[in-house]
């Protein structure tokens, strides 16, 4: 792998974290009162048609019965992952939800093990660990006294992180196969499709759909704007990294992503002590798997 493809992996996930980040307040300024498995289902959606010229033009739309297989399960893995946050927000917080989801990379460290094993996994647990315990000291703060998740939040929300932890790996094994050869664009255009035509289908059983009367044009911008930005751009990023560098340590720019929310708050105010360690742990765990994935060797190497 050349330096030059390990330097861009990593400044785009650098880049896919701060567009993470920066969209919570966005999706703050569209209306609560709309169903937000439909809102996530059309952001999807609106996101596979975005990129259907570039696809058109790069002629990346041949498609076999087992890509197309392919392409469902990561579309649906997506859709269990949205649905069910959605879901367990319904009962607990979203401190509650955000301290499970560091999970995350840890669960991708694992079924990276399982479906694509390299010599380096050893090496990246103890940054991912130090790196999971400063965003949980991160989210924490927000947390109430006594605060605890309901038992059937915390199991739905869980199914939902296995999801999410598959994807990457899964993604990158399908590579090798199902869509060997294929891009960055194919590979997020049919995802997002297939997420999208899942989470439609549920807002049709729950009546989810029945809100998209109440969009108002201020709603429709903002959720373009989310679209091209906080999901088109950043599952670009994500596809492009995944072969790059390992999936764990993609997943692991989430932490990152924590970070530079906290620090947008800074902005308007005094980071509480309780922060400043967590800031700190989340640095130095990022700067270990930095260094830890750049004396790996990866399994494939992006086209």
């Amino acid at each position: 792998m050349k330096n030059s493809g390990f330097a861009a992996a990593h400044l785009g996930m650098l880049i896919w974290a701060l567009l993470i980040a920066a969209s919570f307040s966005a999706a703050a300024q569209i209306s609560q009162a709309i169903d937000p498995v439909l809102l996530t289902g059309l952001r999807l959606l609106v996101c596979a048609l975005m990129f259907l010229p570039l696809l058109l033009v790069k002629g990346d739309t041949a498609m076999t019965a087992r890509g197309l297989f392919g392409h469902a399960t990561l579309g649906l893995l997506l859709a269990l992952y949205f649905g069910s946050l959605f879901e367990a927000l319904r009962y607990t917080s979203a401190v509650n939800t955000g301290t499970l989801f560091t999970l995350v990379p840890l669960l991708t460290l694992l079924f990276e093990a399982l479906l694509v094993p390299d010599s380096s996994l050893k090496q990246r647990v103890l940054p991912m660990l130090i790196a999971a315990a400063g965003a949980v000291l991160l989210i924490l703060k927000g947390a109430g006294p006594g605060e605890r998740p309901s038992l059937y939040a915390v199991s739905v929300y869980g199914v939902g992180c296995l999801a999410m932890a598959l994807y990457s790996p899964l993604s990158q094994r399908l590579k090798t196969n199902s869509f060997k050869g294929r891009g960055p664009v194919g590979m997020t255009f049919w995802n997002m499709l297939f997420g999208a035509v899942f989470l439609l289908v549920l807002c049709g059983f729950t009546g989810g759909w029945r809100s998209a009367s109440l969009l108002t044009l201020s709603d429709v911008c903002w959720l373009i704007y989310l679209a091209l930005f906080a999901t088109l751009a950043t599952f670009w990023l994500l596809h492009r990294a995944i072969g790059v560098i390992a999936p764990s340590s993609v997943i692991s720019y989430i932490y990152l992503s924590t970070l530079f929310i906290t620090l947008f708050h800074w902005l308007r105010r005094t980071p509480l002590p309780q922060e400043i360690i967590g800031a700190l742990l989340v640095g130095i765990g990022m700067l270990a798997l930095l260094l830890s994935s750049r004396r790996a060797v990866p399994a494939t190497v992006q086209g």
